[in-house]
């Protein structure tokens, strides 16, 4: 069988499948996208591997163990191999063949088992800056192929809105002055919330993207494509193609649409003077009262009532209380600012030279001496993180600064000086 017919035969078996549920209630469009997705990976896979499958239903215990070892010498993390396996067993039950997935470490009997656990704690950012994604060049290509994918792609990275939520998003009505109110047809199970503005960019970004749209109209497709009412089905099927066309899928290239959400509850994170643990913050950063204070409003922003789910957004801190060292700050900024000596750096523009000086202040007081130069290099890295050329600094922006620093002095990404 050709490639194209097993994949033609493959969307047939999905299409049958994947709708419904094992309870039988109808599947959300996220569960039928990922089943599809990663059943045409495994059988691309094994296509590449030599494998030649003449039908679906011929999958078997060896080339399930093949996909494996392929996945596990390839890097995959065990989470993610755990979770192709999960859909993998569902597929062979759906063949008739329950009971032919095995176990991860059955496949993979020479690796210690311990390195095989899956915590639900994210130990790596996923968060586009991160993963060495420019997301104002995603944006910019977004808006090239469709603006209205470019003004979703605004509102997720600026408000932390998940898929469902900025194609139902009516931006008119969602304004609230100081806030995004996001109203229980729109919300993950119903659950509504405001998000408050916490930088004057969420305005410029609001109005921007206000701009663009109708006062009744939701930021999702209005129509397909056959000039017909777009239903949701059509919309998350549309933003998953597009977001794939900018070079974004989760199974290829490590990041997802998701990943802006992530971002965002990072960047929270941030401007409340928390250095999330995927960015090397910890636990002693602060006391424990305030530490869950601010995990709580940042919880509370994504939609969320418990504190410990941001640790699947930003990661654990872990159970070590012992507070950090008094110059913990100070130190890794000053180790950053040493690294930029060998840079040219580029002349602050002169609109952005009370802010450098601003930042300059703050770090005196914890006695730390840098220029404007250094201080637009570092604050410029940040800003990245929000889309911008230039973000606006509030009061308490150490924090922010000793991230890029870090960055610095261990080898990471950085800005272009």
């Amino acid at each position: 069988m050709s490639t194209n017919t097993l994949s033609s035969a493959l969307n047939a078996i999905l299409k049958e499948h994947a709708t419904v549920r094992t309870n039988g209630r109808v599947a959300s469009d996220r569960t039928t996208t990922s089943y599809g997705e990663v059943l045409h990976l495994a059988f691309e896979t094994l296509t590449t591997l030599g494998y030649r499958i003449q039908k679906p239903e011929n999958l078997s215990d060896a080339h399930v163990a093949a996909l494996c070892q392929h996945w596990f010498s390839n890097g995959k993390k065990p989470s993610t191999i755990r979770e192709y396996l999960s859909k993998l067993r569902i597929f062979a039950g759906w063949m008739g063949k329950k009971g032919l997935v095995k176990s991860l470490p059955a496949y993979l009997p020479h690796v210690d088992k311990n390195l095989l656990k899956v915590s639900k704690i994210t130990a790596d950012s996923k968060g586009w800056s991160e993963k060495g994604i420019d997301i104002a060049e995603k944006i910019h290509e977004a808006d090239a192929i469709d603006f209205r994918f470019g003004l979703m792609l605004r509102m997720m990275l600026t408000f932390g809105l998940r898929r469902k939520e900025v194609v139902h998003n009516r931006p008119w009505k969602a304004d609230r002055g100081d806030k995004l109110s996001i109203y229980p047809g729109e919300a993950k199970g119903g659950r509504p919330r405001d998000i408050l503005f916490d930088t004057p960019e969420q305005r410029i970004v609001l109005d921007y993207v206000k701009s663009h749209v109708n006062k009744n109209e939701s930021l999702g497709w209005t129509t397909n494509s056959r000039g017909e009412k777009a239903t949701l089905q059509f919309n998350i099927g549309k933003y998953n193609r597009l977001m794939a066309k900018i070079g974004i899928t989760k199974l290829k290239d490590g990041a997802t649409g998701h990943g802006l959400r992530a971002q965002y509850a990072e960047n929270s994170a941030l401007i409340a003077g928390m250095i999330p643990a995927t960015l090397g913050g910890t636990k002693g950063q602060m006391d424990k009262e305030s530490l869950d204070v601010t995990r709580a409003q940042i919880s509370e922003q994504l939609g969320h009532s418990r504190i410990d789910v941001t640790a699947s957004y930003y990661g654990s801190f872990g159970r070590n209380a012992k507070p950090d060292e008094v110059n913990r700050c100070k130190t890794n900024i000053e180790g950053g600012l040493r690294a930029t000596a060998t840079m040219q750096l580029k002349p602050v523009p002169p609109e952005r030279m009370v802010d450098c000086l601003q930042m300059i202040g703050e770090l005196d007081a914890i006695d730390v001496g840098a220029t404007p130069k250094q201080i637009h290099f570092l604050w410029q890295a940040h800003s990245a993180r929000f889309a911008s050329e230039w973000v606006s600094p509030q009061a308490g922006n150490a924090e922010a600064i000793e991230v890029q620093a870090l960055k610095l002095t261990s080898g990471g990404s950085q800005a272009v000086a």
